[in-house]
């Protein structure tokens, strides 16, 4: 079995498709809106059983469970299968591959040696005199590798000039948002005389980079524009670096500043990491959840930033109160443990930020964080905020708020919640009974009849759930083995698109196999986890056919590979026809579907 095969077979797609999107059960499927497009009917559909995801609506795609963290994170293959793999529990086998993302992250790399050999230098004396006032030292900012971008009055050189002298072009560092952009193509460095913050993967790759002004100039911080390798809402600032501690300590504190995490691991905080000032994403969190079981976010009392909390633990509070799972539900490998995320909030003393707190008064940081409410009594602390309590019907309307959160917590929680809803409230405890109980039975009621249309007739209990594997596709293999025997069949592939085949694998052989100019020149561009699969193709026996023959049986077999392609998706739209806005649609996407399969199968004779 490869490596990939068998992270496929530890990895259940339902639990990792989950950790991303909500699905609901409809039948033997599961749906939700699709997370690569917006719509407003479900046309995402994942199939346990064939381990399978595909989008009927605007994307008309699908794979496997690598193809959709390829797709939801915006990485290679290489760097999807590393990341299940890590889940699963699998070991890789080592190797360098050169990729674009590869690419991407060693020009990065060369791009903060670059800086920090400038904030070092001569040239690096305001922006160190800033570090040393800020109480940053020397170590710590080695450790999280700051620098600094040349400005005009440097003597430095400019990053594109370093650059392209390193041997990188500028596309290169144009896909890696080190350029700007002008209508005639690349221009000069995109950073300009500023502090440079290196944003790195939970790995360590440097995907992009943070910039402070040291002039006061506006705005104050700049990130690198998002590319397809660099999304702020999936990064966690410092997390390479927390991993380790927020494992050992089961609890990951998440601040809002690059200058927060820094001072916190410098003063033995390490399990400290930043969403760097965007509101707490559902990626995220889903980064946390699989090395912790508590999460507590450091809010400082800028309102602005409290509302974004609150709305994020408003979503996460009212799903855990729909489900009944009591918080935020986790999955971990391919067992859905029910266990919980205990989110918790650290409210800092007024006037003050992490950054402060921790270097002026660490005593103050740690009984900060170690008294940080949960999630439920702030959202009940907040209610005076958000609804009038002078009069009944906002007090009506906020128990309405809480409940679901209240009767979904733990039956030891409720009394005291009860206790501290009626002290914000101003009213005796015993006169929310009758009001938390009606609506507790009221969402109960529903949440059952929810649960019963999902699960459908009863059915007696049977042994645990396998994961299926999933059969070898002869003709997936047939054509890939051709192929890969018969390099002058290249110019045919235009019939062919990588999504016609199902694997993964397959995939991202086929899709090097087209850039590749011979059988080594593959080999050696390809990652070592698919080694063991180039390697069963190469090995399937074909029989001996004529230049003439192969190109006919070449064509015939993509026909086949384009047709089933088609019928999966027509079936697909056949068995879940809410998948369109209407049934207008459907119709017409059914036969515009039928007409290409009837053309398929006339070219084949």
């Amino acid at each position: 079995m490869s490596a990939a095969e068998e992270v496929k077979a530890r990895l259940d797609i339902v639990d990792v498709i989950s950790s991303y999107v909500e699905l609901k059960k409809t039948g033997s499927t599961l749906k939700a809106p699709c997370p690569f497009h917006n719509e407003r009917t479900p046309s995402f559909v994942v199939s346990p059983q064939r381990q399978s995801w595909h989008c009927f609506g605007a994307c008309s795609t699908g794979g496997d469970v690598i193809s959709f963290v390829m797709r939801r994170e915006g990485v290679e293959f290489a760097e999807a299968l590393r990341t299940l793999a890590d889940r699963a529990g699998v070991t890789l086998a080592s190797g360098a591959i050169q990729t674009k993302s590869a690419t991407v992250r060693q020009v990065n790399d060369a791009a903060a040696r670059f800086y920090q050999l400038l904030l070092f230098s001569e040239d690096g004396g305001k922006a160190r005199a800033y570090l040393k006032d800020r109480g940053i030292d020397k170590e710590a900012a080695v450790k999280f590798r700051l620098g600094l971008s040349p400005s005009g009055d440097m003597k430095s050189s400019s990053l594109r000039s370093h650059l392209l002298a390193e041997g990188f072009t500028t596309d290169h560092m144009a896909e890696a948002g080190l350029l700007r952009r002008t209508e005639v193509g690349h221009g000069g460095d995109f950073f300009f005389g500023r502090l440079m913050f290196p944003i790195a993967d939970r790995r360590g790759n440097i995907l992009g980079f943070g910039g402070r002004t040291l002039d006061g100039a506006e705005p104050k911080y700049m990130n690198t524009a998002g590319t397809d390798g660099f999304d702020k809402s999936r990064l966690l600032y410092g997390q390479h670096l927390a991993t380790e501690p927020i494992r050992a300590r089961g609890e990951a504190v998440i601040v809002e500043g690059y200058m927060d995490v820094i001072a916190a691991h410098q003063h033995g905080h390490g399990n400290v990491v930043a969403s760097m000032g965007t509101a707490l994403t559902d990626t995220q969190l889903s980064q946390i959840r699989s090395i912790a079981s508590r999460v507590t976010l450091a809010m400082d009392a800028d309102a602005a930033g409290q509302e974004a909390t609150v709305r994020k633990l408003e979503e996460l509070l009212s799903a855990a109160a729909e489900t009944g799972t009591g918080a935020y539900s986790r999955r971990v490998g391919a067992i859905a443990n029910r266990q919980t995320m205990d989110i918790r909030i650290a409210l800092l003393p007024e006037g003050s930020d992490p950054d402060d707190l921790i270097r002026n008064d660490p005593a103050a940081w740690a009984k900060t964080i170690s008294g940080a409410v949960d999630g439920t009594d702030f959202m009940i602390s907040w209610l005076p905020r958000r609804f009038d309590l002078t009069t009944g019907a906002g007090k009506s309307e906020a128990v309405g708020w809480v409940a679901g959160m209240i009767y979904a917590a733990d039956a030891f929680d409720q009394e005291r919640y009860r206790n501290d809803l009626a002290s914000v409230l101003r009213v005796p405890p015993a006169s929310l009974n009758p009001i938390l109980q009606d609506l507790g039975k009221r969402r109960q009621g529903a949440r059952r009849n929810a649960q019963a249309r999902q699960a459908g007739p009863a059915q007696a209990p049977g042994p645990a759930r396998q994961i299926p594997s999933r059969p070898r596709d002869a003709v997936e293999e047939y054509v890939l083995a051709m192929l890969l025997s018969r390099p002058e069949l290249r110019e045919l592939s235009e019939r062919c698109t990588p999504e016609c085949f199902d694997r993964s694998e397959d995939r991202e052989i086929y899709a090097r196999w087209l850039k590749a100019d011979n059988i080594e020149d593959l080999k050696a561009t390809l990652d070592p986890a698919l080694s063991d699969r180039l390697d069963e193709l190469l090995q399937v026996e074909l029989k001996p056919t004529l230049l003439g023959q192969s190109e006919i049986a070449a064509r015939q077999m993509f026909s086949r590979l384009e047709e089933r392609r088609l019928r999966r998706h027509q079936a697909g739209l056949l068995s879940a026809p809410d998948a369109l806005d209407s049934s207008q649609e459907v119709e017409a996407a059914l036969v515009e579907m039928n007409a290409r399969i009837r053309d398929f199968q006339a070219k084949r004779g």
